[in-house]
């Protein structure tokens, strides 16, 4: 499928943004044919608010591949609680957010094309209403089903390779912990399973090895710990300041000023804002270094 120097994007949520899955994956497709992967990622992140960096975050890699997984911030998996079954008004803000994620989603697929690199559509990982959690249990997995129906109208229209997460990590949710505390995330072992899977659904491996453990390379595990410093910079800049206007045509400087008037407005200093908008404030000035160890260790 791949040939030596491909570059493959992938481009989604916190899911994606955390890397494990892709870490693994990537030490292995390194090893065959060479490629060079780079995790466009964002925590937060929803199909709408992708198309705002979809270019200066993604496509500026000139991917031959970008693989795509959004949908569980999409889709107002809050609304699903039992006490709004009977809601009109929630059932209409429901209906909204996925007429919106589908129309976003089927623009992010057009626009990568049109760049000339191909679409991996990947159906997002199980939202866990299997096990007892503290977390309260939404049982919001219907809309994210119909998410995963409407990515394969899209590969079938668009001619796009799909990976299942869903239905293969489904049933394993009772036997293995797979899915974190929130009920959304995957654990370390989630996302070993996650990388069998996509090794195996895009005909790079046949079957899983679900048991023997990722063994990290050194370069693989320094190139993951610079990206990861990457990625809180990404989540304020993308999902909170560029979302509302703030750092268009703005500078460093101007974005820390930004940064800092933010938290400064927080009385609870210890919320997971402030604290985000305090760590970018220290990150934003190693913004090019963490790039350069990224690029380094990426372009042998």
């Amino acid at each position: 499928m791949f040939k030596n120097g491909d570059v493959i994007c992938f481009f989604g949520d916190s899911i994606t943004a955390n890397g494990l899955w892709m870490a693994e994956v990537y030490q292995t497709l390194r090893k065959k044919y060479g490629v060079k992967c780079y995790n466009c990622g964002v925590s937060g992140a929803t199909a709408q608010n992708a198309l705002l960096y979809l270019h200066s975050q993604c496509l500026i890699f000139n991917p031959d591949y970008v693989v795509m997984m959004f949908g569980i911030n999409d889709i107002r998996r809050d609304l699903y609680a039992e006490k709004y079954s009977n809601d009109q008004e929630s059932q209409k803000i429901k209906e909204k957010a996925l007429k919106t994620h589908k129309a976003a989603y089927e623009k992010l697929v057009q626009e990568t094309i049109v760049s000339g690199a191909k679409v991996i559509l990947c159906l997002g990982v199980p939202y866990d209403d299997v096990n007892d959690k503290e977390e309260y249990n939404l049982r919001c997995q219907i809309a994210m089903d119909e998410s995963g129906e409407f990515l394969q109208s899209l590969a079938k229209k668009y001619g796009c390779l799909v990976v299942d997460f869903k239905s293969a990590m489904q049933p394993m949710l009772a036997k293995r912990d797979i899915i974190s505390a929130d009920r959304v995330h995957p654990t370390p072992e989630g996302h070993h399973v996650m990388a069998q899977i996509f090794l195996n659904d895009i005909g790079e491996q046949e079957g899983y090895d679900f048991d023997t453990p990722f063994i990290w390379e050194k370069w693989n595990r320094e190139r993951y710990n610079a990206e990861q410093e990457l990625i809180l910079v990404n989540f304020i800049e993308y999902c909170v300041l560029l979302k509302e206007g703030y750092v268009e045509n703005k500078s460093y400087e101007e974005r820390k000023k930004i940064a800092a008037q933010r938290y400064e407005s927080y009385e609870d200093k210890t919320n997971v804002f402030p604290m985000a908008y305090r760590e970018y404030i220290k990150k934003i000035d190693n913004y090019n270094r963490y790039i350069g160890e990224i690029v380094k260790r990426t372009i042998f």
